[in-house]
């Protein structure tokens, strides 16, 4: 039965928003709503009244025997897992069998677990990294660095791919930022480019939020062909992987790497370019 709420949430200048939302079944602590282009997950209920954050989630793989592995923490986005998904590590299949709210210093997030599955299932091919599940101890020393300190400091990791022998088009990229249209641009991702909707004017937002893109990609090519100041870099299986990670709030800073990427991913100009979302890489601790 549908239900309306008011939801509150915080932009990322710090004001709070109140808007109504209606949904088909009853929220809950834990539930993950789409709002302006963002996932927000629900954190707490009073009445009709949502208390949402940004929503994040980790990956935790129960074992037959008890011990659990612990994955990155990452964005939710629509493609993220939940109950009854199923994925490999190597050769061993899993299913996620539940997710619950759970808390950390950052904020609250969605832990979800996943526990073995010991029916057939089809192998996936090596070559599609974005749908590949990898175990830590398969990474570059490089690599597993990279995810230790994402989860020593409570920040999200975000992930992107190449293909075995492929090349970023950096020019199709800039093309596509060149013929984006205001009706495609997601509220979110106005905000990340440093608009405030509620202040300047409306005719200006493409260009802000075109200009700001440029110089993401500016940005985003200049590290990854030169000292990787910001965006990591590892081969595996045969094409490339890179990673940034940093906070939500480092998702509108135009300085950080974590901040083009995500801009980059959620305006569709790394796919664009050729960049793959490894949108199942929950890159477990060995």
């Amino acid at each position: 039965m549908a239900a309306t709420y008011e939801v509150v949430t915080v932009n990322r200048a710090g004001g709070e928003h109140r808007r109504q939302y209606t949904a088909e079944d009853a929220l809950s602590p834990g539930s993950v709503i789409r709002l302006d282009g963002r996932d927000w997950l629900v954190e707490a209920l009073e009445d009709s009244r949502a208390i949402a954050r940004p929503a994040r989630y980790r990956l935790t793989l129960r074992h037959p025997d008890g011990h659990e592995e612990i994955g990155a923490m990452r964005r939710y986005r629509p493609d993220a897992p939940g109950i009854g998904h199923m994925f490999t590590t190597g050769d061993v299949s899993w299913q996620v069998v539940d997710e619950q709210l759970a808390r950390d210093e950052s904020g609250p997030y969605l832990e979800m677990v996943a526990e073995r599955d010991f029916g057939e299932i089809e192998d996936l091919p090596n070559h599609e990294l974005e749908h590949v599940e990898a175990r830590r101890e398969e990474l570059p020393d490089a690599a597993q660095a990279v995810f230790e300190r994402a989860e020593t400091a409570g920040l999200e990791l975000e992930l992107v791919a190449l293909e075995p022998g492929e090349a970023p088009d950096w020019a199709e990229a800039a093309k596509y930022i060149d013929a984006l249209i205001l009706e495609e641009i997601e509220d979110d991702l106005l905000e990340q480019c440093g608009v405030n909707p509620a202040q300047d004017p409306r005719e200006t937002w493409l260009e802000t939020v075109q200009d700001r893109l440029r110089e993401d990609l500016r940005g985003f090519r200049d590290d990854i062909e030169g000292d990787h100041d910001e965006i990591e870099e590892w081969e595996f299986r045969d094409g490339r992987i890179f990673a940034s990670i940093g906070s939500f709030e480092d998702e509108s800073d135009p300085d950080s790497g974590h901040g083009w990427l995500c801009r980059l991913l959620d305006a569709g100009a790394l796919a664009a370019a050729g960049f793959r979302r490894v949108r199942k890489a929950q890159v477990l601790l060995p």
